[in-house]
């Protein structure tokens, strides 16, 4: 079976590896590091035949982050 998303493998694996806390971890400083390199004149993940592929990501790993995000408590 594909998976549904580009990342989805990855991140499976390092839940499975890793746990739901360092995985979490990965996946923000990983969507930080795309964000930049997007931004970036220098990087090729600016080129136009890249950034469409890291945008798909940045978008993938926001969506993950938030499906995973700890219930802060009420106050």
């Amino acid at each position: 079976m594909l998976p549904l998303n580009a990342e989805e493998e990855r991140i499976n694996l390092l839940l499975q590896r890793d746990g739901l806390e360092a995985t979490r971890n990965w996946v923000a400083r990983t969507l930080n590091i795309y964000r930049e390199a997007v931004a970036s004149p220098a990087s090729h993940a600016s080129q136009k035949n890249y950034k469409p592929l890291f945008e798909k990501s940045i978008k993938e790993f926001e969506e993950w982050l938030s499906l995973t995000q700890e219930p802060t408590p009420e106050t």
